[in-house]
């Protein structure tokens, strides 16, 4: 029978990334199939799982969430290079919806787990930023680490989008030294404009149509001080919007280097070889829709197997499916959705595994009937 490469991004709020793997892997399994998994991360949710099935060792960091109450985060070792998932210790998921509030969430936890690293002989930090609360362009994260950062009259002024609307001016540390930064983002948005942090992002993070005008002016002082002081120029560096700036504040002040997290993953995981001699692929994540085109996880997953596979099946296991003629032109082939009757998105997440295992199922029956 064909051999099946599952590598399956996070269904977000519902399944992580290693649950969902395992989840459609056993369905294959278990319909005879031999099974390659590939644990997929794109720097969001799951990274640092991710980083566990990879033989990582986990330690729990202390640290504060978005609303600076105390918590624990995860921070993974392969080696000495430290993995943090930005998620969780500054992301949506860590804070109701009603707390929802960019003027005041903050990326200081998040450089909490930085410095931990550094200060335990990290020689490399894989930082993946997706799943953030925040639009503070990385100023709780550099302030963390020891960044001087204040307004007109000297005081501290690192907190969120309220810090960011009164900065004015920022006195670097040197905290890398000989450690290599790496950011982990499937996100190419610059930092300003219609597709900026602010103007994007801003909304889905709580931000009124008044606050994303002064995230929007924040962010522009930052890059304007970020351009004299460092010499780079964040304004309109594809993926320096990423996490509400962190992207471009990690590459202009902690020499940093943005990587698309998925490709950094998949080669750590060797793709490309384990995907030799699979007949078909199955990727896919909570939605598929246009925006998957642009670079999300089960976009780059096709396209890398299709290297190595040209005449492989691609098939999509989501939640909900839009655009398909864009994403099918894009490289995937099939989509199945696991919705098996109308249902509302809560109901969907919260009974998430159990609909993915039966859609898995399914799939790998009627794949199993084919001659």
């Amino acid at each position: 029978m064909a051999k099946v490469l599952v590598s399956m991004n996070a269904f977000k709020g519902s399944i992580s990334t290693k649950a969902a793997t395992d989840a459609v892997a056993l369905a294959f399994e278990g319909a005879g199939f031999q099974v390659e998994r590939v644990y997929l991360a794109d720097g969001g949710d799951g990274t640092t799982d991710v980083a566990a099935a990879l033989g990582g060792r986990v330690e729990y960091v202390s640290t504060f969430d978005p609303l600076m109450r105390p918590i624990e985060a995860p921070v993974a070792w392969l080696g000495q290079t430290a993995v943090i998932e930005m998620a969780k210790a500054s992301g949506w998921a860590l804070i109701s919806a009603e707390e929802r509030n960019p003027m005041l969430t903050t990326t200081w936890g998040t450089g909490l787990l930085i410095r931990h690293a550094l200060e335990h002989g990290a020689d490399r930090i894989i930082l993946g930023i997706g799943g953030s609360a925040t639009v503070d362009g990385g100023l709780g994260m550099l302030a963390a680490l020891g960044f001087s950062i204040t307004d007109e009259a000297g005081n501290a002024s690192w907190r969120g989008g309220d810090g960011l609307s009164r900065l004015v001016r920022i006195v670097a540390n040197s905290p890398m030294k000989q450690t290599r930064l790496v950011v982990a983002s499937d996100v190419v948005n610059p930092l300003l404009g219609p597709t900026g942090a602010a103007a994007v992002f801003g909304p889905q993070k709580g931000a009124t149509p008044d606050m994303v005008t002064v995230l929007e002016k924040g962010l522009e002082r930052l890059a304007d001080i970020t351009l004299q002081t460092t010499g780079v120029r964040m304004h309109d560096m594809p993926g320096a919007g990423a996490a509400g700036g962190v992207g471009g504040a990690a590459v202009a002040w902690l020499g940093g280097h943005l990587e698309p997290g998925a490709e950094l993953f998949m080669d750590l995981e060797n793709f490309d070889a384990r995907a030799v001699g699979c007949a078909v692929l199955v990727t896919g994540e909570g939605r598929i829709d246009a925006q998957t085109v642009y670079g999300k996880a089960p976009i780059r997953v096709a396209r890398r197997f299709r290297k190595t596979s040209p005449e492989g099946l691609t098939v999509a296991i989501a939640g909900a499916v839009r655009d398909r003629a864009q994403v099918r032109e894009a490289g995937i082939d099939v989509f199945v959705t696991i919705l098996d009757r109308p249902m509302s998105e809560r109901e969907a997440m919260e009974n998430g595994r159990a609909l993915l295992t039966q859609a898995a199922a399914e799939l790998a029956h009627l794949l199993s009937l084919k001659k």
